[in-house]
């Protein structure tokens, strides 16, 4: 099993050790994670109590206590909502702090990658998002659209179909349609590619902005 390593998300080195033992091990107890990592018991029980603390593991009910692992895919929603809601506040910071700045255009490639910087733009928006995402782009980036309909006005449409959009976007178009999101109208994402080969554009030039309008009104 390929090494886990939660601590760029604020876990210790010792935790990310157990849980990739839960996963492997299913509900056990502080004993028998122990046994398998081979960690002081003490330790062992100080990681579980933080895995808890944190959403990674959840206590089971009875005797003896036993600690099940958070799903991964749970645990990856949990965490990038967390990571959205603390890049909101640092951005707030960084706005109220700074001076004007240049235009910036950037370029991410690989599909988690793209999908976080998706996160990241979607959760800061504040006031509308319109424009096109990818199918295949939804479920990855779907807490942060959930977390922008409480803070924008949103008019996105998918390319192609997906069965869970809570609602969230306008419609349909052919699949195939590139990517293009207009955020507050000021921050433009583009996307090209699929799967690992995927790569994103994002940029905040007034012109490129402009162009993304014109695209989005020949479009939607």
């Amino acid at each position: 099993m390929p090494d886990v390593d939660l601590t760029p998300f604020g876990f210790t080195p010792t935790e990310s050790v157990v849980y990739a033992a839960l996963l492997r091990l299913g509900p056990s107890t502080g004993y028998g994670v122990g046994h398998a990592t081979r960690l002081a018991r003490a330790n062992a029980y100080a990681a579980l109590a933080g895995l808890v603390t944190r959403g990674a593991a959840h206590r089971t009910p009875g005797r003896p206590v036993q600690y099940r692992p958070t799903d991964p895919q749970a645990l990856l929603a949990h965490l990038a909502a967390q990571q959205g809601e603390a890049l909101d506040r640092l951005s707030r910071a960084l706005e109220d702090a700074s001076h004007p700045t240049e235009p910036e255009t950037r370029v991410v490639a690989g599909a988690r990658a793209v999908a976080n910087l998706i996160q990241q733009l979607v959760a800061r928006a504040d006031q509308t998002i319109q424009g096109i995402l990818a199918a295949e782009l939804w479920r990855p980036t779907l807490p942060a659209w959930r977390r922008a309909t409480t803070r924008a006005a949103l008019d996105v449409r998918l390319a192609g179909e997906s069965s869970d959009t809570d609602g969230i976007t306008q419609g349909a178009v052919p699949a195939g349609t590139p990517t293009l999101l207009l955020i507050d109208d000021t921050r433009v994402l583009t996307v090209s590619g699929t799967g690992e080969q995927i790569t994103a554009l994002w940029s905040t030039h007034p012109l490129i902005a402009t162009l993304a309008r014109a695209a989005l009104r020949n479009v939607t």
